[in-house]
């Protein structure tokens, strides 16, 4: 006779579910900074430069110290560990390691040598940027990425990282957002080199293709030399795109922009992935106006849910583009996704409501190997300043003190058991305020009464 066994219930009677939303094993959980937001004192690239004009960036901001997180990068992994991340993405500064060409400074070399021992001492997994937005000086006034000896440039710094720092890098990422810094720099013209022309801007973009390409063989060359692992790709930030009607105009209009910005670099650069890294910030609608051309709608006269940029916060967009990337047959990695919130309890509910979009994409056959929250401080971003705050930890800029926001106690939760507990499925739609006594007394230890509905009962 088979003795039975009583099933735990996990379902109140109108299917509503108590389960934990689970993400595979060794699942990598983190956050993600750049040099240039976060160091301070680069003063040997283009954007230092460029910010020392008046009225560059907003409030006539400078990044000047930033957060000082080159001298401050031990308290601040301390933070991610304790935090339950296992592990970080950062960015070398190029301009740092060459300050003028063929010229490489040891010391910086030992510096971010220290700063990956400490992620490894820490038994965080280490994600490197190679190129996030920024150039030397020096490559800026040969031309930048319009100058085609760029690439190859580019190729020797990344084969001198690996020889010399290889050995504690995990998972490589030469280049941040091509699309982003050729539209910044050469369409909009917002960003420097402030050109705003198509076919400099086309060159710009095929120069970074090559310049990945390269880079991806000299790496893979030297570690190959070391008998080590290595994992090599780029960060694309992709949008999610729909327009306000349905005809088939309309129809080939977002199909050509979404290749445009999330397929043509793939395209350039084919079989020189290991990986995709994933940023995911922008939900755009599209409409035709009276003259025929198409625009972005205002979310903002849409009154939609945004962030303090006026950036949509649309979730299902995450799900949408991770199901369209697994073409590539790729393992996936979100090496950004986050908000700029004065309101910390709109960053809770953003994190569940992405985190619980990127579970159901991995449910449905997505090869999601890891989620990277930007940002983990508060930092300089770019031409917006220091006004946005992405961090989960919060950066006082006068006094430099570090505070992690209660939304960090939320995402250290989530890292911590590796999924989205049900008691979490409450921020969605809901204001509360996740606490640090509320992380360890109430949600791994307080059962929580609910009514019928499995809600909390009051």
């Amino acid at each position: 006779m088979v003795k039975k066994t009583k099933r735990k219930k996990t379902l109140s009677h109108n299917g509503h579910s108590h389960e934990s939303l689970r993400f595979p094993k060794g699942f990598l959980w983190g956050a993600s900074t750049s040099a240039h937001q976060v160091e301070g004192g680069n003063i040997h690239n283009d954007w230092w430069a460029w910010e020392q004009k008046r009225g560059k960036i907003k409030n006539d901001d400078r990044s000047s110290k930033a957060t000082d997180h080159y001298h401050r990068f031990e308290e601040d992994f301390d933070i991610a560990a304790a935090s339950h991340h296992n592990a970080h993405r950062f960015s070398i500064e190029w301009s740092r390691i060459e300050p003028r060409e063929r010229e490489w400074n040891w010391e910086e070399v030992d510096h971010y040598r220290a700063v990956l021992k400490a992620l490894k001492k820490r038994k965080i997994k280490t994600m490197v940027t190679l190129h996030h937005f920024t150039n030397p000086v020096w490559i800026a006034e040969s031309g930048g990425w319009e100058n085609h000896h760029t690439a190859a440039a580019f190729a020797r710094y990344a084969e001198f990282i690996a020889e010399h720092l290889g050995e504690y890098i995990d998972f490589w990422i030469t280049i941040n957002e091509p699309v982003i810094y050729t539209v910044q720099g050469y369409a909009v013209a917002e960003w420097p080199p402030e050109t705003k022309s198509f076919f400099k801007g086309f060159r710009v973009f095929r120069h970074l293709a090559q310049g990945h390409k390269l880079a991806y063989r000299e790496i893979h060359a030297e570690m190959n030399k070391q008998h080590r692992r290595a994992r090599v790709g780029i960060a694309q930030n992709v949008i999610s795109l729909v327009s306000y009607r349905k005809t088939f105009r309309d129809y080939l209009y977002v199909r050509f922009s979404e290749y445009v910005w999330n397929d043509l670099f793939f395209t350039f650069t084919k079989g020189t992935h290991d990986f995709i890294g994933v940023n995911y910030y922008f939900h755009q609608r599209v409409r035709r106006n009276h003259d025929g051309k198409y625009i972005f709608v205002s979310t903002r006269k849409e009154k939609r849910e945004s962030s303090d940029l006026g950036w949509e916060i649309y979730a299902p967009g995450i799900f949408e583009v991770l199901i369209d990337l697994q073409k590539y047959g790729l393992p996936m990695y979100i090496t950004e996704n986050g908000i700029a919130a004065v309101n910390d309890d709109k960053r809770s509910r953003f994190i569940v409501s992405h985190l619980k979009e990127v579970y159901h994409a991995i449910k449905a056959g997505v090869d999601v190997r890891g989620y990277f929250y930007w940002s983990l401080l508060d930092n300089f971003e770019w031409d917006k300043g220091f006004e946005p705050r992405f961090g989960l930890v919060e950066v006082d800029y006068k006094t430099l003190k570090r505070t992690p926001r209660p939304s960090s106690y939320l995402y250290a939760h989530i890292c911590k058991e590796n999924a989205i507990t049900h008691d979490l499925l409450r921020f969605i739609g809901h204001g509360a305020r996740p606490e640090e006594p509320l992380l360890e007394e109430e949600l791994l230890e307080k059962n929580t009464d609910t009514d019928e509905y499995g809600n909390p009962s009051s």
